[in-house]
């Protein structure tokens, strides 16, 4: 998973994704826990930094990463502040008031250990009382949406085929893209590339007992952008944990 070839096209792609959700939901956060100052905000798993320009243009101070090169690079030209790195390794030298990880980006983790291990990266990041925020893509999404789909796009300069389905036994979901990129020097030919994109589906339960014990407090675990409770038809499902400090 590094999106080399996706990264090009990747805000066309994902076109129809409505940031602005996220951005809402942030604001609802920062206004109802962290009244007064706008937190400052570190993304990992930023992308291209769509969310994180949105974030900027609304007075945030914002600091992005992803660990895909590609994807940075589509970040930067954009002005962002941004850098690469993994999110259970990051470089950084101060905290920040809110840490998140979006757009169920933290299912690319391949085992709780690494949420675990995530865990403790991020505590050390975050200030006295900072955030944690991130969500997960659900069974119930992958078996309603994703189970055997099939989407492809023209755009003239790129297009890409892509097949997405969902493994039960393995609770495994797989979005496989065939990308065809113009050649820069000869407009007529194209490039064809394959990346196979794996996440995995874990419960609920099973991420909060990941979390290391006494180092955060969770403060929600919410049906898609809401406040409410999530169910078991819920498709997307955020988390905010708090930094304990009487670790």
């Amino acid at each position: 998973m590094n999106y080399s070839a996706l990264a090009p096209l990747y805000d066309r792609l994902m076109a129809h994704v409505k940031y602005e959700l996220w951005l809402a939901l942030i604001k609802k956060i920062h206004a109802r826990y962290f009244p007064g100052n706008k937190p400052s905000i570190l993304e990992i798993g930023g992308g291209t930094g769509t969310l994180g320009s949105l974030l900027l243009k609304n007075g945030y101070e914002c600091l992005c990463s992803d660990i895909s090169p590609g994807m940075c690079y589509e970040a930067a030209k954009k002005g962002l502040p941004v850098f690469c790195a993994d999110a259970k390794s990051l470089p950084v030298k101060r905290n920040f008031t809110l840490v998140i990880f979006l757009y169920d980006g933290i299912n690319y983790l391949r085992s709780l250990h690494e949420y675990t291990h995530l865990f403790h990266e991020i505590y050390s990041v975050l200030d006295k009382n900072g955030c944690f925020l991130f969500d997960i893509t659900t069974e119930t999404n992958s078996k309603n949406n994703f189970l055997d789909f099939f989407e492809t796009e023209d755009f003239g300069d790129s297009s890409y085929i892509r097949h997405s389905y969902y493994n039960k036994k393995q609770k495994s979901q797989h979005n496989d893209f065939t990308v065809y990129l113009q050649h820069e020097k000869h407009p007529s030919c194209y490039t064809k590339h394959y990346e196979n994109h794996i996440q995995n589906i874990f419960s609920v339960n099973e991420i909060l007992q990941a979390l290391p014990d006494n180092y955060f407090k969770v403060l929600g675990v919410w049906d898609n952008y809401s406040f409410n409770k999530y169910t078991h038809r819920s498709e997307r499902i955020h988390f905010l944990l708090q930094k304990n400090d009487k670790k």
